[in-house]
């Protein structure tokens, strides 16, 4: 009956040990969960205000510069020699845009909707015939692709649905 005594004693002891370990690995866990979510929190609010810092851009610094084209689809343009005018654009006003793809000189139509979106459609270009036609056929892509666009100093990203920036213009203005 001793015996029988001590084994039960053993038994709680081991049983409050056990439920001091269950609850301090649910005390423990919880702490992890919450600190998760307020990291997650915090880098929400982060990507909030780089968003709303990068879609200020106003339309009507676009106007009367001249856009000249340094990157499409991430690759650094290099113009033909053989060509004289450098691919760019111009904001003529908030209706019209107009410039060279490379070769050929183009107008269009373009609209501005919401705080950084942009439509650029009804291209109409000259048909003049070039060497290369590489790059132009590529500008004139990304032109009709363009769904935003965003300022940084003299420089101009055009980004598709994705956000993904198929051109970049510089302007010395």
């Amino acid at each position: 009956m001793v015996l029988f005594f001590k084994k039960r004693i053993f038994i709680n002891h081991l049983n409050k040990y056990s439920m001091m370990k269950r609850n301090l690995l649910i005390g423990m866990m919880s702490l992890a969960l919450v600190a998760c979510a307020d990291k997650k929190e915090q880098e929400n609010t982060e990507k909030l205000t780089v968003e709303n810092t990068e879609v200020t851009a106003d339309p009507k610094e676009l106007l009367g510069k001249e856009w000249k084209l340094k990157e499409l689809y991430g690759t650094k343009v290099v113009t033909d020699t053989a060509v004289t005018k450098q691919p760019y654009l111009k904001f003529n006003d908030l209706a019209t845009v107009s410039g060279n793809l490379g070769c050929n000189s183009f107008g269009a139509k373009v609209e501005f909707i919401g705080s950084n979106s942009i439509k650029i459609s009804e291209i109409v270009s000259t048909e003049m015939a070039c060497g290369s036609m590489e790059i132009e056929m590529q500008f004139g892509e990304a032109l009709q692709n363009a769904t935003n666009y965003i300022t940084s100093g003299t420089t101009l990203y055009l980004n598709n649905a994705e956000n993904t920036t198929v051109a970049v213009l510089g302007s010395d203005k």
